[in-house]
């Protein structure tokens, strides 16, 4: 019966860890430890180092990895310059937002960080299946208001439901901050975000289960004479089908993609641009009184010999040389070589 622990040698391992520190207690190193039934199950020996440990909380797993919430980071802090620009244009006065953070959490718990009454606008980001949220504290809906409806931008002194003229109002700042989000994604995927609902207590908005996990945007809004926070709540389900699309390396070529198609566009574009376009047979200069005796029939004397090229200029910029001639009874010039350089004097 050696492979039964001694009365002597449980003390010494209950001690232990009711000390939290792992000691030699006088414990061989070979000793077993009991498994059930009383039988040992494995060798095992106490050290003198302890081992770092981190906590893991199986009930809210990291769905999402560190590489793909550092994208959702970069996506986000372009979404804040780019809804500041648009709301300082809207409020006439300078805004600016922040990215504070991005979290993962579970939904319920993002519940509970809802104040209510709130401003809660439900929208779907088609073609993904599901709703997404964006939340705008009270304190800073009000300041938009007040500021939009001619006043100076004061808070309200309480907390209270917007109504439907200000509902209206605060719809209009929500769909240019959704069409915002929609320019950011696009390194994502083709999406159209639509307002689909609108909610002023956070209970009633079920947008997932209350243990799913869930991707949660914060951002300050600061302006002269206040601060707030919006978010945006991402589900994770809403995001399963493009979550690989939020790595690094698909962020990466999607931006070189994004560039390459932009240029491709602005070539397009470039291609109908009109331009005038005018040929210079040569140059003189006249006193003023030369040019008042000037009649029918007389001859001006040219800088040029009249065989040599013509300058064609683009919107007043010498960039080509021709030679003159008809194709018909029409006049035309015929290109002979392009100006890498322009000549001095030619622009005058």
């Amino acid at each position: 019966m050696s492979d039964i622990l001694s009365q002597e040698e449980v003390d010494a391992l209950l001690s232990a860890v009711s000390q939290g520190s792992e000691q030699d207690y006088g414990i061989q190193q070979s000793a077993p430890v009991m498994g059930a039934g009383g039988m040992s199950s494995m060798d095992t020996s106490l050290g003198d180092h302890e081992k770092a440990m981190s906590l893991y909380d199986f009930r809210r797993p990291d769905r999402v990895s560190k590489d793909q919430m550092r994208t959702l980071q970069n996506l986000h802090e372009g979404y804040a310059r780019l809804f500041s620009t648009t709301l300082t244009n809207f409020l006439r006065t300078f805004v600016e937002i922040e990215l504070v953070s991005v979290d993962q959490l579970t939904y319920s718990e993002f519940v509970m960080s809802i104040s209510n009454p709130s401003c809660i606008y439900v929208f779907k980001m088609e073609p993904l299946e599901g709703t997404a949220i964006m939340e705008i504290n009270p304190s800073l809906v009000f300041f938009i208001i007040d500021r939009l409806f001619g006043g100076q931008g004061r808070p309200s002194e309480q907390n209270r439901e917007l109504t439907l003229i200000e509902q209206n109002v605060i719809h209009r700042i929500v769909e240019r901050g959704l069409n915002d989000l929609k320019d950011v994604w696009e390194h994502v995927g083709v999406f159209s975000p639509k307002i689909d609902a609108y909610e002023t207590n956070p209970q009633f908005v079920q947008i997932a289960p209350p243990g799913e996990t869930v991707i949660l945007i914060s951002l300050e809004v600061r302006m002269q004479n206040a601060s707030g926070l919006m978010s945006i709540c991402f589900p994770y389900m809403l995001l399963e089908s493009v979550i690989n699309n939020l790595s690094g390396e698909s962020w990466m070529s999607s931006q070189s993609l994004s560039t390459y198609e932009t240029r491709a566009v602005m070539e397009q574009e470039m291609q109908d641009v009109e331009l005038n376009v005018a040929s210079v047979i040569g140059k003189t200069s006249l006193t003023i009184r030369d040019l008042l005796q000037l009649q029918r029939g007389d001859v001006l004397c040219l800088d040029k010999p009249f065989d040599s090229d013509l300058m064609v200029q683009v919107e007043g910029k010498t960039k080509l040389a021709a030679k003159s001639g008809l194709i018909g009874r029409k006049k035309a010039i015929r290109i002979t070589k392009i100006v890498e350089k322009e000549v001095p004097g030619c622009n005058e």
